[in-house]
């Protein structure tokens, strides 16, 4: 049991950081095209989370051996009143990738500099595109509000301000590996953007499906500035005013 543990803990550490891995392939792979990304906003997410993002997770790893740093880049539009996810499968520039691979080597937390998030920002979309055998990305956006059963009673998502859910299934070519789950609990604002807690689940085929899950926790950086509050809508009898004038300007 302990010999099949050590091979799953290798390959979830081998799987964990998806952009390192492909900036890291000395030669690309066949291209099987992009994934499907699909996304389910529940509740009332806070408006600010449309925008850019940089996401660095501190994974702790067993018996004390150091942290698993992860990273993702996020970009999330409003569609219709609802808030869509897309994870962009670029690499970071090369000096901010080149340092997160010196802190997962050396099994240490990697925490960007303010210069290596403007720098992130600023080179967004120019890292090289790696082929990470991804066949769809499914992710959930959930603000208190629309919290379920689970995420009201697990003790590192229930006081979360939001949550975001992702499930990855990986394509025939990615074998052993079969899917990825993740669990972003927002638990505050500060500087650079939100902090909490993160937990996710490796799911290879060994040779029967078998999870792996870590927990740690996570940061999340703004890249691009949060958008502006909706104007507030004037209410009572000037709003009502405000409607019979625009409506006599359309006759």
């Amino acid at each position: 049991m302990r010999t099949l543990f050590t091979a799953l803990f290798t390959l979830a550490l081998s799987t964990a950081a998806l952009i390192g891995r492909a900036e890291e392939q000395n030669a690309p792979a066949a291209a099987e095209g992009p994934p499907e990304q699909h996304t389910t906003m529940r509740g009332t997410p806070p408006a600010d989370l449309e925008g850019r993002w940089l996401t660095v997770a501190s994974i702790e790893l067993p018996n004390q051996a150091g942290i698993a740093p992860m990273l993702g880049l996020w970009e999330i539009t409003r569609e219709r009143d609802q808030l869509v996810l897309k994870e962009p499968l670029f690499g970071l520039p090369a000096a901010q990738q080149e340092a997160f691979k010196q802190a997962n080597d050396a099994k240490q937390a990697w925490r960007p500099s303010a210069e290596d998030i403007a720098q992130i920002a600023a080179g967004w979309g120019t890292g090289r595109e790696g082929n990470l055998h991804l066949a769809t990305i499914e992710s959930e956006i959930i603000g208190p509000d629309g919290f379920d059963v689970a995420l009201k009673n697990d003790a590192k998502t229930r006081d979360a301000v939001w949550v975001v859910r992702q499930r990855q299934h990986f394509r025939p070519s990615a074998a052993p590996t079969i899917r990825h789950i993740h669990v972003y609990s927002a638990l505050k604002t500060n500087d650079s953007g939100y902090v909490g807690n993160y937990s996710t689940a490796i799911i290879a085929a060994a040779p029967l499906p078998i999870p792996v899950a870590f927990d740690g926790t996570f940061q999340a950086y703004r890249l691009s500035p949060a958008p502006a509050p909706a104007p507030a809508r004037a209410s009572g009898f000037l709003a009502r005013l405000a409607d019979l004038l625009a409506g006599c300007g359309r006759h």
